[in-house]
C-alpha cells in the first residue's frame, strides 16, 4: 500500500523540496515549529535528523547541532512524541527520520519500527546500514508501510549503485559530493551526469542532498533530480539565529522566509 512518500511523488508536478532539521535544536518546541513552517512554506517532504553522539556522514554543522540537542537531554522517545503531535495536529507531509543503526539496534528492530510507524513516520535513512547488509530491516519496515532509503555517492561502484537503485524505496538519496555533509559554494561539475546515470537504473525518484545551500543551487539540482534536500545550510541558519537570542517567533519567521525561497527555486518558480 503506497505511503505518503509514494503518494507525494506521484502527485507532484515539480521536483520535491526536502528540508532537514535536527530534532531538539535549539529545542523540541522549535523543531516542531520549524516542521509546521516548512509545510506551510512549500516543503513537500521533511527530513528529521535524530541526534547521535557519533554521527556517521554528518559534517561539523550537523554534528554540532546533534551535540547541542544531546546536551539538552534529547531522548529517542521525544522524536516519536513530536511526530505523533504533528500528525494529531493535521500535518500530512511525509516525515523521514535519518537515524543511526546503533539507535535502532539499541531499541530493538521490531520495537523501533512499531514506534516509528505508530507515531506517523513514513521513511528511514540509516547511513550506517549499507545496502546488502540490511537483513530483516527492509522487509520489517515494508510490512509497516515504512520506506527504507539508501544513500548513493559519486564514489559508489557501479554494482553497488545498481543494488541501491533496486532496493531503495520512497526515493534514492544521491549524495552530491564525496565526503560529509556541509554547505558548499558550488555544486560538483559531474552532478547532472551522475544523477542522469542513476535515474536510468530505477523508476524510484532520485533526490539530491549534501552541499546544497542556496536557492540557485536548488534550482540547478531541480533541473536533473526528482527532489532537492537542504540540510546543513538550514541547521547553520537556525544556530546563527539562536545565538542572536531572537524571540522564537522571529526565528521561525526568518527560517520560513529561507524555506520559501528554497522551495520556490526547487519548484522552478
Amino acid at each position: 500500500m503506497p505511503n505518503r512518500i509514494h503518494q507525494t511523488f506521484a502527485r507532484l508536478k515539480h521536483p520535491a523540496f526536502i528540508p532537514f532539521f535536527t530534532v531538539g535544536d535549539p529545542d523540541l518546541p522549535a523543531t516542531e515549529a520549524f516542521v509546521k513552517e516548512a509545510a506551510a512554506r512549500g516543503a513537500d517532504l521533511i527530513e528529521l535528523g535524530v541526534p547521535f553522539s557519533d554521527p556517521i556522514a554528518d559534517g561539523p554543522t550537523i554534528q554540532a547541532s546533534y551535540y547541542r540537542a544531546l546536551e539538552r537531554g534529547f531522548k529517542l522517545r521525544q522524536l516519536f512524541e513530536m511526530v505523533e503531535r504533528l500528525r494529531d495536529g493535521g500535518l500530512e507531509k511525509p516525515l523521514i527520520a535519518m537515524i543511526s543503526e546503533s539507535l535502532v539496534f539499541k531499541r530493538g528492530l521490531e520495537g523501533f519500527l512499531d514506534e516509528a510507524s505508530d507515531a506517523g513516520l513514513d521513511g528511514l535513512i540509516i547511513p550506517d546500514l549499507p545496502v546488502g547488509y540490511e537483513g530483516d530491516t527492509a522487509e520489517a519496515a515494508r510490512a509497516r508501510g515504512l520506506d527504507l532509503i539508501f544513500l548513493c555517492a559519486p564514489t559508489t561502484p557501479p554494482e553497488r549503485r545498481a543494488l541501491i537503485a533496486e532496493r531503495s524505496t520512497g526515493f534514492v538519496y544521491y549524495v552530491s559530493v564525496a565526503g560529509i555533509t556541509g554547505a558548499r559554494t558550488a555544486l560538483p561539475p559531474d552532478l547532472a551526469q551522475n544523477v542522469k546515470a542513476l535515474k536510468k537504473l530505477t523508476r524510484t525518484p532520485v533526490c539530491v542532498g549534501f552541499g546544497i545551500s542556496r536557492p540557485e543551487h536548488a534550482a540547478a539540482v531541480a533541473k536533473v533530480a526528482d527532489g532537492v534536500i537542504v540540510g546543513s545550510a538550514l541547521v547553520k541558519r537556525v544556530a546563527e539565529l539562536s545565538e542572536q537570542a531572537l524571540a522564537g517567533v522571529k526565528v521561525v519567521r526568518v527560517i520560513g522566509e529561507d524555506l520559501e525561497a528554497l522551495a520556490r527555486a526547487a519548484h522552478g518558480e
